[in-house]
Protein backbone atom coordinates (compact mmCIF):
# COMPACT_ATOMS: atom_id res chain seq x y z
CA UNK A 1 0.00 0.00 0.00
CA UNK A 2 1.48 3.47 -1.01
CA UNK A 3 0.62 6.28 1.34
CA UNK A 4 0.54 10.12 0.27
CA UNK A 5 0.67 9.68 -3.32
CA UNK A 6 1.79 12.90 -4.86
CA UNK A 7 2.05 13.40 -8.56
CA UNK A 8 4.12 15.78 -10.93
CA UNK A 9 4.08 16.38 -14.64
CA UNK A 10 6.83 13.84 -15.30
CA UNK A 11 7.19 11.05 -11.97
CA UNK A 12 4.41 9.56 -9.18
CA UNK A 13 5.62 10.10 -5.76
CA UNK A 14 4.74 8.02 -2.47
CA UNK A 15 5.68 6.42 0.83
CA UNK A 16 4.51 2.79 1.65
CA UNK A 17 4.03 0.94 4.84
CA UNK A 18 7.34 0.22 5.42
CA UNK A 19 8.86 4.18 5.03
CA UNK A 20 10.02 3.49 1.30
CA UNK A 21 9.45 6.56 -0.89
CA UNK A 22 8.33 5.13 -4.32
CA UNK A 23 9.26 7.19 -7.64
CA UNK A 24 7.93 5.86 -11.12
CA UNK A 25 8.72 7.91 -13.97
CA UNK A 26 5.64 9.15 -16.27
CA UNK A 27 5.83 6.91 -19.38
CA UNK A 28 6.87 8.95 -22.55
CA UNK A 29 8.73 11.51 -20.05
CA UNK A 30 11.14 13.86 -20.75
CA UNK A 31 13.13 14.30 -17.78
CA UNK A 32 15.32 17.27 -17.41
CA UNK A 33 17.32 18.16 -13.85
CA UNK A 34 14.47 20.67 -12.42
CA UNK A 35 11.61 18.02 -13.06
CA UNK A 36 14.00 15.47 -11.03
CA UNK A 37 14.84 17.97 -8.33
CA UNK A 38 11.44 18.77 -8.19
CA UNK A 39 10.39 14.90 -7.79
CA UNK A 40 13.47 13.81 -5.16
CA UNK A 41 12.67 17.28 -2.90
CA UNK A 42 9.08 16.00 -2.71
CA UNK A 43 10.48 12.31 -1.67
CA UNK A 44 12.40 13.94 0.83
CA UNK A 45 9.32 15.98 2.37
CA UNK A 46 7.43 12.71 2.40
CA UNK A 47 10.80 10.72 4.88
CA UNK A 48 10.10 13.49 6.81
CA UNK A 49 13.59 15.15 7.01
CA UNK A 50 14.58 11.36 7.52
CA UNK A 51 17.61 9.88 5.24
CA UNK A 52 15.36 7.21 2.51
CA UNK A 53 15.03 3.86 1.31
CA UNK A 54 14.10 4.51 -2.54
CA UNK A 55 12.87 2.64 -5.40
CA UNK A 56 12.94 4.22 -8.64
CA UNK A 57 10.38 2.82 -11.32
CA UNK A 58 12.09 3.26 -14.48
CA UNK A 59 10.45 0.70 -16.78
CA UNK A 60 8.29 2.87 -18.47
CA UNK A 61 10.09 4.68 -21.72
CA UNK A 62 11.33 8.20 -20.95
CA UNK A 63 14.10 10.23 -22.34
CA UNK A 64 16.68 12.39 -20.31
CA UNK A 65 18.77 15.71 -21.35
CA UNK A 66 22.38 16.24 -20.89
CA UNK A 67 21.41 18.24 -17.21
CA UNK A 68 19.32 15.73 -16.20
CA UNK A 69 21.87 13.39 -16.66
CA UNK A 70 24.51 14.89 -14.96
CA UNK A 71 21.97 15.86 -11.96
CA UNK A 72 21.53 12.19 -11.43
CA UNK A 73 25.01 11.23 -11.38
CA UNK A 74 25.57 13.94 -9.00
CA UNK A 75 22.40 13.43 -6.65
CA UNK A 76 21.93 9.49 -6.58
CA UNK A 77 24.12 9.17 -3.80
CA UNK A 78 23.20 12.17 -2.29
CA UNK A 79 23.66 11.56 1.75
CA UNK A 80 19.72 12.08 1.99
CA UNK A 81 19.39 8.79 0.80
CA UNK A 82 20.11 5.14 2.07
CA UNK A 83 19.94 3.43 0.07
CA UNK A 84 18.96 3.63 -3.83
CA UNK A 85 16.81 0.94 -6.04
CA UNK A 86 16.30 0.96 -9.56
CA UNK A 87 13.82 -1.32 -11.04
CA UNK A 88 13.92 -1.59 -15.06
CA UNK A 89 14.13 -4.77 -17.34
CA UNK A 90 16.49 -2.44 -20.04
CA UNK A 91 19.90 -3.75 -20.04
CA UNK A 92 20.77 0.27 -20.16
CA UNK A 93 19.71 1.08 -17.17
CA UNK A 94 21.76 -2.00 -15.62
CA UNK A 95 24.40 -0.02 -16.68
CA UNK A 96 23.90 2.59 -13.74
CA UNK A 97 24.21 -0.01 -11.10
CA UNK A 98 27.67 -1.06 -12.42
CA UNK A 99 29.03 2.88 -13.01
CA UNK A 100 28.66 3.32 -9.00
CA UNK A 101 29.96 0.55 -8.35
CA UNK A 102 33.19 0.76 -9.43
CA UNK A 103 33.49 4.80 -9.78
CA UNK A 104 31.75 5.97 -6.96
CA UNK A 105 31.95 5.18 -2.71
CA UNK A 106 29.47 2.57 -1.37
CA UNK A 107 27.98 4.37 0.86
CA UNK A 108 24.98 5.08 0.12
CA UNK A 109 24.27 2.24 -1.82
CA UNK A 110 22.54 1.95 -5.45
CA UNK A 111 21.97 -1.34 -6.99
CA UNK A 112 19.49 -2.20 -10.25
CA UNK A 113 16.49 -4.91 -10.04
CA UNK A 114 14.24 -6.32 -12.88
CA UNK A 115 11.54 -6.35 -10.09
CA UNK A 116 10.07 -4.70 -7.34
CA UNK A 117 9.90 -7.33 -4.70
CA UNK A 118 13.38 -7.68 -5.39
CA UNK A 119 14.36 -4.19 -5.06
CA UNK A 120 12.04 -3.89 -2.05
CA UNK A 121 13.22 -7.06 -0.05
CA UNK A 122 16.70 -5.16 -0.78
CA UNK A 123 15.93 -1.87 1.11
CA UNK A 124 14.48 -3.43 3.53
CA UNK A 125 17.45 -4.86 4.46
CA UNK A 126 19.06 -1.62 5.28
CA UNK A 127 16.57 -1.42 8.21
CA UNK A 128 18.70 -3.29 10.53
CA UNK A 129 22.44 -4.10 11.35
CA UNK A 130 22.14 -7.67 10.36
CA UNK A 131 20.69 -6.66 6.72
CA UNK A 132 23.55 -4.14 5.92
CA UNK A 133 26.38 -6.07 7.30
CA UNK A 134 25.10 -8.88 4.86
CA UNK A 135 25.03 -6.11 1.63
CA UNK A 136 28.02 -5.41 2.72
CA UNK A 137 29.46 -8.88 2.66
CA UNK A 138 27.41 -9.22 -0.29
CA UNK A 139 29.67 -6.74 -2.64
CA UNK A 140 32.74 -7.92 -1.59
CA UNK A 141 32.52 -11.09 -2.46
CA UNK A 142 30.24 -10.33 -5.72
CA UNK A 143 32.72 -11.37 -9.17
CA UNK A 144 31.22 -10.67 -12.48
CA UNK A 145 31.12 -13.90 -14.48
CA UNK A 146 33.09 -13.38 -17.42
CA UNK A 147 30.63 -13.17 -21.00
CA UNK A 148 31.14 -15.13 -24.06
CA UNK A 149 33.91 -14.02 -26.12
CA UNK A 150 33.57 -13.45 -29.55
CA UNK A 151 37.02 -13.75 -31.81
CA UNK A 152 38.27 -10.68 -32.73
CA UNK A 153 38.65 -8.98 -35.84
CA UNK A 154 41.94 -7.03 -36.19
CA UNK A 155 41.28 -3.31 -37.08
CA UNK A 156 43.82 -1.95 -39.26
CA UNK A 157 45.24 1.67 -38.18
CA UNK A 158 45.14 4.25 -41.57
CA UNK A 159 45.65 8.29 -42.14
CA UNK A 160 42.29 9.65 -42.32
CA UNK A 161 43.48 11.19 -45.69
CA UNK A 162 44.35 7.36 -46.78
CA UNK A 163 41.58 5.89 -46.45
CA UNK A 164 39.59 5.27 -49.92
CA UNK A 165 35.40 7.11 -50.18
CA UNK A 166 33.05 4.64 -50.00
CA UNK A 167 30.06 4.81 -51.98
CA UNK A 168 26.42 3.29 -51.81
CA UNK A 169 24.37 2.56 -48.72
CA UNK A 170 24.24 -0.72 -46.94
CA UNK A 171 21.69 -2.29 -44.77
CA UNK A 172 21.83 -5.10 -42.60
CA UNK A 173 19.33 -6.86 -40.33
CA UNK A 174 19.84 -4.27 -37.63
CA UNK A 175 21.29 -1.01 -38.95
CA UNK A 176 22.03 1.21 -42.23
CA UNK A 177 25.07 1.92 -42.66
CA UNK A 178 26.28 5.23 -44.98
CA UNK A 179 29.65 6.71 -45.69
CA UNK A 180 29.15 11.03 -46.28
CA UNK A 181 31.63 13.09 -48.04
CA UNK A 182 33.72 13.49 -45.33
CA UNK A 183 34.30 9.77 -45.18
CA UNK A 184 32.68 9.64 -41.79
CA UNK A 185 30.65 6.48 -41.37
CA UNK A 186 26.49 6.62 -40.31
CA UNK A 187 25.72 3.27 -38.71
CA UNK A 188 21.95 3.95 -38.07
CA UNK A 189 19.59 1.67 -35.74
CA UNK A 190 16.94 0.82 -37.58
CA UNK A 191 13.41 1.16 -35.59
CA UNK A 192 12.24 -1.36 -33.29
CA UNK A 193 15.59 -3.79 -34.06
CA UNK A 194 16.09 -6.54 -31.61
CA UNK A 195 20.00 -6.25 -31.19
CA UNK A 196 21.13 -9.92 -29.74
CA UNK A 197 24.56 -11.88 -30.55
CA UNK A 198 23.66 -13.23 -33.50
CA UNK A 199 21.98 -10.44 -35.20
CA UNK A 200 25.09 -8.55 -33.99
CA UNK A 201 27.64 -10.38 -35.51
CA UNK A 202 26.18 -10.77 -39.00
CA UNK A 203 25.50 -7.17 -39.42
CA UNK A 204 29.38 -6.98 -37.84
CA UNK A 205 30.43 -9.12 -40.84
CA UNK A 206 28.42 -7.36 -43.10
CA UNK A 207 29.77 -3.86 -42.35
CA UNK A 208 33.15 -4.91 -42.18
CA UNK A 209 32.87 -6.45 -45.70
CA UNK A 210 31.40 -3.13 -46.81
CA UNK A 211 33.81 -0.91 -45.01
CA UNK A 212 37.30 -2.84 -44.76
CA UNK A 213 38.80 -3.47 -42.25
CA UNK A 214 40.30 0.41 -41.35
CA UNK A 215 39.56 2.32 -38.30
CA UNK A 216 36.74 5.48 -39.76
CA UNK A 217 35.13 8.28 -38.08
CA UNK A 218 31.96 6.65 -36.59
CA UNK A 219 28.48 8.10 -36.16
CA UNK A 220 25.85 5.59 -34.43
CA UNK A 221 22.39 7.00 -34.43
CA UNK A 222 20.86 5.35 -31.54
CA UNK A 223 17.73 7.62 -31.12
CA UNK A 224 15.20 5.33 -32.65
CA UNK A 225 13.67 2.70 -30.39
CA UNK A 226 15.74 -0.62 -30.18
CA UNK A 227 16.06 -3.23 -27.52
CA UNK A 228 20.00 -5.06 -26.93
CA UNK A 229 20.65 -7.76 -25.11
CA UNK A 230 23.56 -7.78 -22.11
CA UNK A 231 26.45 -9.93 -23.95
CA UNK A 232 25.63 -7.80 -27.16
CA UNK A 233 26.25 -4.49 -25.53
CA UNK A 234 29.58 -5.88 -24.40
CA UNK A 235 30.56 -6.59 -27.97
CA UNK A 236 29.52 -3.14 -29.18
CA UNK A 237 31.66 -1.35 -26.31
CA UNK A 238 34.53 -4.11 -26.63
CA UNK A 239 34.94 -5.09 -29.98
CA UNK A 240 33.18 -2.17 -31.99
CA UNK A 241 33.45 0.96 -30.47
CA UNK A 242 36.46 -0.04 -28.64
CA UNK A 243 38.75 -1.31 -31.56
CA UNK A 244 37.35 -0.05 -34.95
CA UNK A 245 36.12 3.37 -34.17
CA UNK A 246 38.41 5.85 -34.62
CA UNK A 247 36.54 8.27 -33.05
CA UNK A 248 32.56 7.55 -31.61
CA UNK A 249 29.93 10.26 -31.88
CA UNK A 250 26.95 8.89 -30.76
CA UNK A 251 23.66 10.03 -31.11
CA UNK A 252 20.83 9.44 -28.34
CA UNK A 253 18.29 10.72 -27.11
CA UNK A 254 17.33 7.91 -23.89
CA UNK A 255 18.97 7.74 -20.66
CA UNK A 256 20.26 4.05 -21.34
CA UNK A 257 22.90 5.41 -24.36
CA UNK A 258 24.30 7.81 -21.95
CA UNK A 259 25.08 5.23 -20.02
CA UNK A 260 26.56 2.83 -21.76
CA UNK A 261 29.26 5.69 -23.21
CA UNK A 262 29.56 6.20 -19.36
CA UNK A 263 30.09 2.56 -18.85
CA UNK A 264 32.41 2.44 -22.22
CA UNK A 265 34.74 5.59 -20.74
CA UNK A 266 34.79 4.95 -17.04
CA UNK A 267 34.53 0.80 -16.74
CA UNK A 268 36.15 -0.46 -19.83
CA UNK A 269 38.22 2.73 -20.25
CA UNK A 270 37.93 2.25 -24.08
CA UNK A 271 41.11 4.13 -26.10
CA UNK A 272 39.27 5.48 -28.68
CA UNK A 273 37.62 8.96 -28.29
CA UNK A 274 33.50 8.45 -27.59
CA UNK A 275 30.87 11.48 -26.62
CA UNK A 276 27.09 11.79 -26.93
CA UNK A 277 25.29 14.19 -28.41
CA UNK A 278 21.45 14.88 -29.17
CA UNK A 279 21.90 16.73 -32.57
CA UNK A 280 23.74 15.46 -35.10
CA UNK A 281 25.19 18.43 -36.73
CA UNK A 282 27.28 18.86 -33.39
CA UNK A 283 28.01 15.34 -33.43
CA UNK A 284 29.88 15.90 -36.62
CA UNK A 285 31.30 19.29 -35.62
CA UNK A 286 33.33 17.70 -32.96
CA UNK A 287 34.39 14.70 -35.25
CA UNK A 288 36.33 17.43 -37.34
CA UNK A 289 37.63 19.22 -34.65
CA UNK A 290 39.64 15.86 -33.54
CA UNK A 291 43.19 16.12 -34.20
CA UNK A 292 43.40 12.31 -35.95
Amino acid sequence: MKLGVIKTDTCIVSKDKSGIIHKTVRPGSHLDAAAIKESDEIAFRLSDGKKALIVYDARPDFTLTDKGMEYLHKHLLSKKRIASAIVSDKPGIRLLGEYFKNNKPSNPQIKVFKTMPEATKWLLSFKDKKGRSAIVKEKAEEKELPLRKEKSVKAIKVKLKDLLPIHGVLTTCITKVEVDKNNIVHKRIIPDAHVDMPSLIQAFKETTEFLGPEKRLMVYDLRPHFTITDDALEFVVDEIMGRHGLANAVLAKTIGVYLMADYAIKIKKIKSPLKVFSDEAKALKWLASLKI
